[in-house]
C-alpha cells in the first residue's frame, strides 16, 4: 500500500515545476501608456534633499519593459536594488518589477507626473517624478473639440478634422468616446484609416479609426499635437 502513496507523491512533486513553467505572461501596457511613461524621471525622498534619475525605456525586458538607473541610485536608494524592469499596475500607477517578474513598488499617481509609493515594512516614502510631465496641466476636451488641420510636419495638410463633443456612435456614457468627422478630400492614405471617434487618456489624445486602427498625439508647448511615436511618418495637427 505504501508504494503508490510514494509513486504518486513523486509525480505530484515532479509536476511543481511544470505548474511553475505555466504562469501567465504578464500583459505589457498599451502603445499610448508606453508612450506617456518613457524618458526621464526621478527618484526622491519627500524633503527633496535625496535624488537619483533613472529612464524608463519601451523595450522589452525581463517580464515588463526596460529602465536604467542613474550611477549613484543603488546607493542613494538600495530599494532600487533588484529592481529591473517597469510596468503599469492594475489602478494605472507605475510597477516596478524585481528579477521573479513580481511586483518591487508600487507608484500611484497623486498630481500629474508625480507619483508616490510605500513599501510594507520600509519606513522610506518614495516619490517618482516623470520629468517632461510634471507642473502641467491635462488639456481638457474643450481645448480638443472644433477643427484641426492633420498634416506633415514640414509639409502639406493632409485633412481636415472636426472633433465633435458628442459621444460617438455605440459609445456609453461612461466612456469619453466623441465623434470625429472627416473633410472631405482627404489624402487616401489618412481617409483609408476611417478615422471615427477620439478621446483623451490623460495628455494623450487617441484617434480611432477602423478596425484596431489608433492613432496618438502628444501635445507641444506651442499647441500643435505631433503623432507619437513618429515611426516613419510623423503627423501633426494644427489649428487651420
Amino acid at each position: 500500500m505504501a508504494l503508490p502513496i510514494v509513486l504518486a507523491a513523486l509525480a505530484f512533486a515532479s509536476f511543481i515545476p511544470a505548474i511553475a513553467h505555466a504562469q501567465p505572461t504578464p500583459t505589457l501596457p498599451s502603445a499610448a501608456q508606453v508612450q506617456r511613461a518613457a524618458g526621464p524621471w526621478e527618484l526622491s525622498n519627500p524633503a527633496g534633499d535625496r535624488k537619483c534619475e533613472l529612464t524608463f525605456k519601451p523595450d522589452r525586458a525581463a517580464a515588463g519593459l526596460a529602465l536604467t538607473f542613474g550611477p549613484t541610485c543603488a546607493q542613494i536608494f538600495p530599494v532600487v536594488n533588484g529592481v529591473v524592469a517597469w510596468t503599469i499596475g492594475p489602478n494605472g500607477g507605475i510597477r516596478w518589477l524585481d528579477r521573479a517578474g513580481g511586483p518591487a513598488l508600487d507608484f500611484d499617481e497623486t498630481e500629474v507626473g508625480i507619483f508616490e509609493a510605500l513599501k510594507p515594512g520600509d519606513p522610506n516614502v518614495y516619490f517618482l517624478t516623470n520629468l517632461g510631465l510634471a507642473g502641467t496641466a491635462l488639456p481638457t476636451a474643450d481645448e480638443i473639440t472644433g477643427q484641426w488641420s492633420l498634416g506633415q510636419p514640414r509639409g502639406r495638410a493632409l485633412c481636415n478634422l472636426t472633433f465633435q463633443p458628442e459621444l460617438a456612435a455605440g459609445a456609453g456614457p461612461l466612456e469619453q468616446r466623441f465623434a470625429l468627422e472627416i473633410g472631405a478630400g482627404c489624402e487616401r492614405s489618412i481617409a483609408a484609416l476611417a478615422l471615427a471617434s477620439w478621446r483623451l487618456e490623460r495628455e494623450l489624445l487617441v484617434i480611432q479609426g477602423g478596425g484596431a486602427t489608433t492613432l496618438t498625439f502628444k501635445r507641444e508647448p506651442d499647441g500643435r499635437w505631433v503623432k507619437t511615436p513618429a515611426d516613419n511618418r510623423p503627423l501633426v495637427m494644427s489649428r487651420p
